[in-house]
């Protein structure tokens, strides 16, 4: 973890950034897609697809998960998730201690979009919206993403005060969490929508969640004159429970 702020009177507010591991969910991604590809095809099959049209469906879909394969070999394991948050610190007049410090930062699709739109740029809503058309059957589907993201911290704070320069030393614990729901809708022929809810099914949208529970270690450095300074920390973690 990691973080860049504003601060002033023990106030805190800025950019907190935690890494997300997605090495396990990277390799499930192309197993996923397959399943959800093979419970389409099932359906074309059932609907009476000729069998020419189903070859160039088929063929459509192993090259899509070629190059999901590829997308999910190449993507980092590691990403950085950047929060909007802050915190406020306690003084204690101790020898080792300074004072207790408590922060947190959220990110939802709903910060993103008000922070686009601030920013004269409008995320289309929903994300995607198309028709389909396979032999004489036709529908449409639209797809959105729910996400949220946050984290809470905690730790005791040792400051080194150089002038214009500190440094802060400290040790705490983490909760962190979150999870996307993407949002499918369809409108489509009754014959289809149970193998379009079967490939839905197989690509398991509902659990795209994870969560965190760690003790770290922090380092932090501020610059400025003691009323408003720059503040930015790297912070040393070891996970004692998590999932994903």
């Amino acid at each position: 973890m990691s973080g860049l702020s504003v601060t002033a009177g023990g106030v805190y507010l800025g950019v907190p950034i935690f890494t997300l591991d997605l090495s396990t969910t990277l390799t499930q991604v192309p197993v996923a897609v397959n399943g959800a590809f093979d419970a389409l095809e099932a359906t074309f099959i059932d609907l009476g697809v000729p069998p020419a049209e189903l070859g160039e469906i088929r063929a459509q879909f192993d090259d899509a998960l070629t190059g999901i394969e590829d997308f999910t070999s190449e993507f980092p394991a590691w990403i950085p998730v950047p929060l909007i948050g802050g915190g406020i610190e306690f003084g204690l007049p101790l020898l080792v201690i300074d004072g207790i410090r408590i922060s947190g930062g959220l990110l939802s699709e709903n910060l993103v979009r008000s922070i686009s739109s601030m920013a004269g740029f409008e995320i289309p809503q929903p994300l995607a919206d198309f028709d389909l058309d396979i032999g004489e059957y036709e529908g449409n589907v639209t797809a959105n993403l729910e996400f949220s993201a946050w984290a809470l911290s905690t730790e005791v704070v040792k400051h080194l005060d150089l002038l214009i320069l500190a440094l802060n030393l400290g040790a705490g614990l983490n909760l962190i969490g979150g999870e996307i729901t993407p949002q499918i809708t369809y409108d489509l022929p009754p014959e289809m929508e149970a193998g379009v809810a079967a490939a839905l099914n197989a690509l398991h949208l509902d659990e795209l969640a994870w969560s965190a529970f760690a003790l770290h270690a922090m380092i932090g450095f501020e610059v400025g004159p003691p009323f408003l300074r720059l503040y930015g920390d790297v912070r040393w973690t070891v996970p004692l429970s998590q999932a994903e």
